[in-house]
């Protein structure tokens, strides 16, 4: 389907294969050489509750092929955007790109913002500038990419040069590739498939477009993806620090995952689709209650209140968004504004148009009071037990500069990249909301959201200092009510308080001090601060022991091939798992079944000693330390600006050689050589650890004193 010279890219429009469903929009985007029919998969995984729409990509199926056109990234997005204005999607919608739709969506996402809700890119390839690659890891980062490139090059010339991989697609293999690549006409096609690798694909425009994205973004790929490798995504969350990556695991989770495991990425896209809390306790009847925890802690805890209450109120106790057994999207940026529509949403499927009683404590209070600031209609009364109100905060209050030193280190240990190598995606799920809670907390102003309430509230504190009690006096009016509690106990612990305060009765009269005071409980942010140091000790610690053992002790060679045979049979375990899974889901499975019957094999004949498997462990290593090494010295070499020195690229690729070599020639000195470079590796790890956990306490405790001294702001920015 050729157009006439001169193609107006404004008048195009793709061909829309598949619109169907009712609810929120989500858009589907396929990979190159497909049309729409290939997402159809992950389409029925998505279920009912959404309208699914996924076009045909400009440039395949039924979607125009002008050939007059470059097929960049903007001509693709503008396409996109006049398609889905002609077929009214008007709304925010969600945005889901895979491969080549992937970098589609990635250019739209970043050109019309106010389009979207959410952005999901799938398997999306990207190749980025040297700089932006890692220093640990950064010759094969980088060399895959240049690897890559080339390679979409050379595949789009095959047509020009009319070389032997061309004719053999366009002559006796023709039908059979014209199946598989969706198309009637291979010549006209592969022209319109060159064009796409050499400007959107091989120019993916991610350095550009990723810090302009203002919607919550996540980049899901396979672990075994061999196109998008997942140890080059660390390079994303430089260019957008708060963009959630995330590793779908199992046999077919490569780069053709929406085939192969489109009920995981279905699982994927729509676990941020769910904001409902979980309701912890329920119990009673008569007026309605919610109850809010504080950030860290379960809605559980509420149990002794929701029994007190519940004689004449229908109380339940709500995990908060992103905690207990709530859903925890971490594309989500869990603002004030978030947190509350998740309350009010779950609680009128709850109660229906019934008005309830919100109450909380700590965080759990701050979001209880923003509930009624922003529905007078659904909230009939609101009670905060020790609302965290960071702006009214004295300075020399050291609980309040404890939480805010913690916040900052915190928020240094979630965006640090050594951390996330060894933490990964859970530091991401156990920390990224509260940082975000408490960072947006941080940013609201208390006089502002007290003026906005018009409905009755109360604010309970105990133990608070005089500035914290002149300031919210100050700030809160009427409707609003401050009771100051003489007890240094937590108001929202005391059951007889909490149930009075919910009922709108006097509180009850208090002792000025408790005569066996509880110990002082840290707050969230320094238990999960103490947490991670906790755990990079630990880690830290087996790194080093691993390190010094194979740094002093020659391992023997049957200790060698007992542990490889045992990570073998490991791997093989995993391996037929997956493959009865596959087969339980009528996926293809004979292939992954083969693999993990030879890997058992394999392992059996290492513990026997059979010569051929031990030859073939050695070959391995040799050939992927040539690789290793050729890929590390060519980046040395062709690579215009490095990260680091570039001598340590050559040192590095050397010693790669040097290995190779030795094991072919000298097998037990080239042995030895890799074992001290694996101990010295597990050494620097550990060492790693250990100091960024100290860094970590450190920091920390000096940002206590300058909170504390009350530094000038542009002080502790300097510091930071």
């Amino acid at each position: 389907m050729e157009a006439a010279l001169g193609t107006d890219i404004a008048d195009l429009r793709l061909h829309v294969r598949i619109d169907e469903g009712d609810g929120p929009v989500i858009v589907v985007l396929h990979g190159i050489n497909a049309d729409a029919d290939y997402m159809r998969p992950l389409i029925d995984q998505l279920g009912s509750g959404h309208r699914i729409v996924a076009p045909d990509v400009l440039g395949f199926g039924k979607s125009p092929q002008p050939l007059d056109i470059d097929y960049t990234l903007d001509q693709h997005a503008q396409v996109l955007e006049a398609t889905l204005q002609d077929i009214g999607v008007t709304e925010p919608y969600l945005l889901v790109g895979y491969s080549l739709g992937g970098a589609i969506a990635a250019r739209y996402a970043a050109t019309y913002p106010q389009r979207l809700r959410r952005l999901f890119l799938l398997s999306a390839p990207f190749y980025l500038p040297p700089e932006y690659y890692s220093k640990r890891g950064f010759g094969l980062e980088y060399a895959q990419a240049m690897a890559f490139t080339w390679l979409w090059k050379v595949i789009g010339r095959q047509k020009e040069r009319d070389s032997a991989l061309y004719q053999l697609a366009s002559g006796p293999l023709r039908e059979a590739t014209e199946e598989f690549v969706h198309t009637e006409d291979l010549s006209h096609h592969w022209d319109v498939m060159a064009l796409n690798l050499e400007n959107a694909i091989s120019k993916s425009t991610f350095i550009d477009d990723l810090p302009k994205l203002t919607m919550p973004t996540v980049f899901a790929l396979g672990v075994k993806d061999a196109i998008v490798r997942p140890d080059q995504t660390l390079a994303l969350k430089r260019l957008k620090p708060e963009l959630e990556i995330r590793r779908i695991k199992g046999l077919t989770a490569d780069h053709m995952i929406v085939a192969g495991a489109p009920e995981r990425v279905a699982a994927e896209i729509l676990r941020d689709e769910v904001t409902d809390l979980a309701v912890a306790v329920r119990a009673g009847n008569g007026t309605p209650v919610v109850l809010l925890p504080d950030v860290e802690e379960s809605a559980a805890s509420w149990q002794p209140v929701v029994t007190a209450l519940s004689s004449d109120h229908d109380v339940v106790a709500l995990d908060l968004l992103g905690f207990g057994k709530s859903p925890r999207p971490l594309s989500c940026y869990y603002t004030v504004a978030d947190h509350v529509a998740a309350v009010l949403g779950t609680a009128h499927e709850l109660f229906g148009d019934r008005p309830f009683t919100v109450a909380g404590r700590g965080f759990g209070g701050t979001i209880a009071l923003a509930c009624a600031a922003t529905d007078s209609h659904a909230v009939s009364r609101a009670v905060a037990f020790s609302p965290m109100l960071p702006d009214l905060a004295a300075a020399n209050d050291p609980h309040a500069a404890r939480q805010r030193a913690s916040h900052d280190a915190l928020m240094a240990a979630a965006s640090d990249e050594r951390i996330q190598s060894f933490a990964s995606e859970r530091l991401e799920r156990q920390v990224l909301p509260t940082v975000r809670s408490v960072n947006a907390l941080l940013s609201t102003s208390t006089a502002d959201l007290l003026s906005r309430i018009t409905t009755s509230a109360q604010l309970v504190f105990a133990g608070a200092s005089h500035d914290t009690q002149a300031a919210a006096a100050a700030a809160a009016g009427s409707p609003v009510r401050v009771d100051i509690l003489r007890s240094s106990d937590d108001p929202g612990s005391d059951v007889a308080i909490v149930s009075a305060a919910v009922r709108g009765e006097p509180l009850p009269t208090t002792e000025s001090r408790a005569l066996f005071p509880r110990p002082a409980r840290l707050d969230p942010l320094s238990r999960q601060l103490g947490g991670i140091n906790a755990r990079l000790l630990l880690r830290g610690g087996l790194l080093l022991v691993l390190g010094a053992l194979l740094l002093i002790f020659r391992l023997p060679l049957n200790l060698v091939t007992i542990v490889l045979a045992g990570w073998l049979a490991v791997e093989a375990g995993r391996t037929l798992f997956d493959t009865y899974q596959l087969h339980r889901h009528r996926h293809p499975w004979v292939l992954g079944f083969v693999v993990g019957l030879a890997e058992v094999a394999f392992a059996v004949a290492l513990l026997w000693g059979a010569m051929f498997a031990l030859d073939l462990v050695r070959l391995t290593i040799i050939v992927g330390g040539l690789a290793r090494a050729a890929a590390i010295l060519f980046v040395a070499w062709k690579a215009p600006r490095t990260p680091g020195r570039r001598w340590t690229l050559v040192v590095d690729g050397l010693f790669s050689l040097a290995i190779a070599v030795a094991m072919w020639a000298y097998p037990r000195f080239g042995t030895d050589l890799l074992q001290l470079a694996v101990s010295v590796y597990l050494l620097g790890l550990g060492v790693s650890a250990f100091g960024l956990a100290v860094a970590n306490q450190v920091t920390a405790r000096r940002r206590v004193r300058q909170y504390l001294a009350a530094l000038p702001t542009k002080e502790l920015a300097a510091i930071n």
